[in-house]
């Protein structure tokens, strides 16, 4: 194999070692949230109605989702969306790059969560973040089939 080759090959094999390594943590909410939604398995998911995010709430989106960065300082933002279910429910989708445990900026990922508590002090509670896959794909459709994005 030509030094060219193996180069190119190696940057291969690294890049897929980055793509494997997100810059989130995996999610999984700790009670009370783990039963969220109480809705029974296959319920669908309805749109709701666009909300404009407060500053708090755009705060507590940013705090919410950090936590779960490998970098928390490294969170960098993109595109931020909510709307309010009919059952009064703020669900909120957007997307975020860090760093992941290489350093390097993983790419950005989609996250949705949902804002709970009183609007003085509102607490935003990451259901997923998904960089590729699968599992972007079921966020995607999450947060299309709310009517974000």
């Amino acid at each position: 194999m030509s030094p060219k080759a193996s180069a190119l090959a190696l940057l291969g094999l690294l890049a897929g070692c980055l793509q494997s390594d997100p810059a989130y943590l995996p999610v999984s909410l700790p009670a009370p949230y783990s039963s969220w939604p109480d809705a029974p398995t296959g319920t669908p998911i309805e749109p709701g109605m666009p909300v404009r995010l407060d500053p708090r709430q755009q705060e507590a989106v940013v705090a919410g989702v950090s936590k779960w960065m490998k970098d928390p300082a490294s969170a960098s933002f993109g595109s931020i969306a909510g709307v309010k279910s009919r059952q009064g429910l703020t669900v909120v989708c957007g997307d975020v790059d860090g760093r992941n445990s290489a350093g390097a900026y993983a790419g950005m990922a989609r996250f949705v969560g949902v804002m709970m508590g009183p609007a003085r002090t509102p607490e935003f509670v990451v259901v997923s973040i998904a960089q590729n896959g699968q599992a972007r794909t079921e966020v995607e459709g999450i947060c299309q089939k709310s009517g974000i994005f």
